[in-house]
């Protein structure tokens, strides 16, 4: 499915308010925790809603980059055979993020 300019352009300021949203959030909800012990940060991360901000936080900000990463590219690459192994990369690494996050989110959590 090919996306236009102005779906990705849309999408990317959509995922700019979550990352906000969701930076806002974290903010208030550690500012009282004692983070530099492991008991309290895990369980708070044992709390849904602050597993599910956390997940919300890195999810949006891949997505993001990877929106802009591919716009850098596609404007800047102009040899297909180059560019399409650049994208193959870099979607290769924030695939390989996307699931160590999932990952260590599921690992804190249960």
């Amino acid at each position: 499915m090919k996306v236009d300019y102005t779906s990705k352009w849309l999408l990317q300021k959509i995922l700019a308010i979550l990352f906000l949203l969701a930076s806002i959030y974290m903010i208030f909800s550690i500012h009282d925790l004692e983070l530099n012990n492991y008991e309290v940060v895990a369980s708070w991360f044992k709390n849904y809603l602050n597993s599910f901000s956390v997940f919300i936080l890195f999810t949006s900000i891949f997505l993001h980059s990877n929106i802009g990463l591919t716009s850098i590219i596609d404007d800047y690459f102009h040899d297909e055979i180059l560019k399409e192994k650049i994208l193959l990369i870099k979607n290769f690494f924030f695939a390989l993020l996307f699931f160590i996050t999932i990952f260590s989110l599921i690992r804190l959590v249960f």
